[in-house]
Parts: structure tokens; C-alpha cells; sequence
């Protein structure tokens, strides 16, 4: 054999090699690329809510401070800061002598003069439980008669009076601690007015612990703590909120409001409900769940009460929680949860019908087309959110049918089910 031949028959044997070796690179490579002419995409895990759109009314306790006198604010303390007791929130620096100061000291005045009656009133142990019984009773029918008249300030007074003769009831000793814990008070706040007048500057403290807030929306005395439970479907009417903000250094006028202070460990929120058989499922005791673009994440609370009118419903529901997303709120746009289901969301033009029966087809492992049904619980415009099926991936597909195998999480759905049928083998 030649030379030149031998080279000729090396060369063969290279072609030969690579040959193959090309063969078996473009086979892998369409094996691990099923897209081309097939694509496939695996179901994506989304949970579907059964929920109704609502209005929710924030009902808080909340104490609003007004003014006393006219004059600039000045503010101590942040927006959305949590007070004690006995915090200094703001002052008034008085412009003229138009402050209500004098008008207050005078109530005082005059409750000082019927606590200290009632103080002077000395009884005898053994005639005290008729007297005090005899003293309550014309107590009351004053009160009554001022009511009756409209004489709102006196009957105020009177229900001091009133106060002070059921602690003498409840203590015939004669003591009347608590009387004089009373009229020590009213005395300190006394001096503290007067000093006031005379600096001519108004000092506020807070007297409960809360939520300290000058956001006044004009809500507050239209949802009332102490009402939360009488509100009807109507109360819902014609809401519009006109929130107004005081700033440090602005001025004001008597009356205007400066501050609020709400507590934080209970809240309410009335729900507007316009069918109430949508909520069929919901008493009283209830926990209810709501969500929606002016809740944060979910919020959880427990219904106290429902006053239904004729088909619809004001819902009164109570919350312990996350009251700092919410105490400067008081109108939300809200969602009920009413159920959610896991899902898989699979592609809508996936799905197709196999002898009457809607499923999708798959890809196994092993490349052999298989069809997989399908129960669908939602849609949109896209996509299908399908049942993931018993803890064995198995659904029903009617009321007494047995137990099918339905899609898993690894399956590869084929997005184009006129192209295959059940058996093919793809690579």
C-alpha cells in the first residue's frame, strides 16, 4: 500500500469520527430543547380568593382638644407618637383677652360650690341610708326636669351632685375620701387656669395615654366610640372626607380643634354589606378577614355586631392590631375574604377537551404525551387557575365520578394541544 493511499484512508476515518461525533452532539441537543416546535411550561403555585368589595368605616376612641383662646399653636410632640398620661402636647400664646379660660373657670367654680355642699352634709349613721336614698331621688328628678327644659349645663352639674351622693352611699362612714379627692382636683385645676389667664398663655396635657394625632377629619363626633354598635346601613351615606391637618405655629380661633389623642388597644370598623346574603356565612362572633388596597397586607378581626335593613347591613367588626397603619385613616375601600384555594396557574390556550372531559396534555419524563383533566376554579384573560387535587394530586371530576389524576407541579404542559395527541412520543 502507498504512501498517498494510506493518508487517503486516514482521512476517511476522520470524516467517519467527526461525522458521528456531530450525530450524536445534534441528538442531545434536540433532545434537551422539547421546545422546538413544541413548548411546554410548568404550572405556577397562586392562591385565588373568593372575596366582595366593601366600605369600611374606622370607629376609634378618640378625644379631640380644642382651643381655648385665639392665638399660635405651638406644638411638643410628633404626629403618631404614642403619649402617657401628663405629657405636654402643645401651648396657645394668647392674642387677646377673647379665651374661653374665663368661662371655664367659672364652671369650675360652680362645681366646686356643689361638691362642697355635698361635703358639708354631715349625717348621722343612723339616718344616713334614707337621707342619701332621699337626696338621690330629688337628684334625679332635677336632672330629669333640666333635660326636659334643655338646660343641658345644669344637668351637667347636677350629674356631679349625683356622683357624689352614690359614693356617700356606697361609704355611710362619713369619710367622703372620694368627695375630697374631687374638690382637691378641681381646686389644682382652679390655680392652674388662673395662671394661665394671667400668663396669658393656654398649656395642654394629655390626660389619657394613646395615640397623639392633629389629622381632624370632622368624623369625630359622627362615629362615636360609645355609638359604635347603633350605626345602620344609612350611616354610610354622602361620606366625604375633609381631613385638615394643624401644623406648629399656626393660628387659631376658640373652638378650633388642635389635637387628638386615640387609644390604640381597641379599634372598630363599621362595613357596609349590599347584600347581605353575601355574608350569609358570617354571625356574630365571627372572625372576619379583609384585605384590599387600603389595608395593609390582611387584616384579621372579629365581628361584634350586625344590624341588618331589609337585604343589606351595617357590619361592626373589633381589632386589636396594627392600629398604627390605621389610626389617621378613616374611609377604606375594602375586600371580605370569604374563601381562598391554592391553584395552579396554567396558560388559558393550554386547555382543551378529550372525550368531553377538559384537561390539558403533558409531557412525562419519559417523553410520552399524556393528557392530564382539569378542574378550573378561576380565569382571566390569559390564564386558567386550575385545582391542584387531594394530597394524591387526584379531583372529581363530577359529583359521584371517581378519583382522577389531575396535573402535578413538575408536569410540562404543551401550550399547543392541536399539535399532539395521547401516546405520542416526544424528544
Amino acid at each position: 500500500m502507498g504512501q498517498e493511499e494510506r493518508k487517503k484512508k486516514r482521512a476517511r476515518k476522520r470524516k467517519i469520527r467527526l461525522a458521528f461525533v456531530a450525530f450524536v452532539f445534534i441528538y442531545l441537543l434536540l433532545r434537551s430543547i422539547p421546545s422546538l416546535g413544541y413548548k411546554t411550561k410548568l404550572p405556577e403555585k397562586h392562591t385565588i380568593y373568593k372575596k366582595i368589595e366593601s366600605e369600611g368605616v374606622i370607629i376609634k376612641d378618640e378625644k379631640v382638644f380644642t382651643a381655648y383662646g385665639e392665638g399660635k399653636l405651638k406644638l411638643y410632640v410628633k404626629e403618631g407618637q404614642r403619649v402617657p398620661v401628663g405629657k405636654k402636647i402643645a401651648e396657645i400664646y394668647l392674642l387677646d383677652s377673647s379665651s374661653t379660660l374665663e368661662q371655664k373657670l367659672d364652671e369650675i367654680d360652680e362645681r366646686i360650690g356643689v361638691l362642697s355642699q355635698v361635703e358639708g352634709e354631715k349625717l348621722s349613721s343612723t339616718t344616713d341610708k334614707v337621707e342619701i336614698e332621699d337626696s338621690l331621688n330629688t337628684v334625679v328628678e332635677e336632672i330629669q326636669e333640666s333635660i326636659s327644659n334643655g338646660d343641658y349645663s345644669r344637668a351637667s352639674l347636677l350629674k356631679d351632685k349625683l356622683s357624689m351622693y352614690n359614693d356617700k352611699q356606697k361609704d355611710i362612714t362619713g369619710d367622703n375620701t372620694l368627695v375630697d379627692t374631687s374638690l382637691d382636683n378641681l381646686k389644682k385645676e382652679r390655680e392652674s387656669i388662673k395662671n394661665q389667664i394671667i400668663s396669658n398663655m393656654v398649656s395642654y396635657h394629655s390626660d389619657q395615654s394613646g395615640i397623639l394625632s392633629f389629622k381632624i377629619d370632622g368624623y369625630e363626633d359622627k362615629f362615636t366610640f360609645d355609638n359604635r354598635e347603633n350605626y345602620k346601613y344609612k350611616d354610610f351615606e354622602r361620606l366625604s372626607s375633609e381631613l385638615k391637618t394643624v401644623s406648629n405655629n399656626q393660628n387659631v380661633k376658640v373652638g378650633d380643634p388642635i389635637f387628638k389623642i386615640i387609644d390604640n388597644l381597641e379599634w372598630y370598623m363599621l362595613i357596609k354589606a349590599d347584600n347581605i346574603k353575601d355574608l350569609e356565612d358570617y354571625q356574630e362572633g365571627s372572625q372576619i378577614i379583609l384585605s384590599g388596597k387600603d389595608i395593609e397586607q390582611e387584616l384579621k378581626g372579629r365581628i361584634v355586631k350586625i344590624n341588618k335593613d331589609g337585604d343589606k347591613a351595617a357590619i361592626l367588626c373589633r381589632f386589636n392590631r396594627d392600629f398604627h397603619y390605621y389610626y389617621d385613616k378613616r374611609v377604606l375601600d375594602i375586600d371580605i375574604i370569604l374563601a381562598r384555594y391554592e391553584s395552579y396557574k396554567i396558560p388559558k390556550k393550554s386547555i382543551t377537551e378529550l372525550d368531553g372531559v377538559k384537561g390539558v396534555y403533558i409531557r412525562d419524563a419519559s417523553g410520552i404525551v399524556r393528557f392530564r383533566p382539569v378542574e378550573v376554579l378561576d380565569e382571566d384573560k390569559d390564564y386558567s387557575y386550575i385545582n391542584i387535587g387531594d394530597k394524591n394530586g387526584n379531583i372529581s371530576l363530577g359529583k359521584d365520578s371517581e378519583q382522577v389524576k389531575t396535573v402535578s407541579q413538575f408536569d410540562e404542559i404543551l401550550l399547543n394541544p392541536t399539535k399532539v395527541e395521547e401516546g405520542m412520543i416526544i424528544n
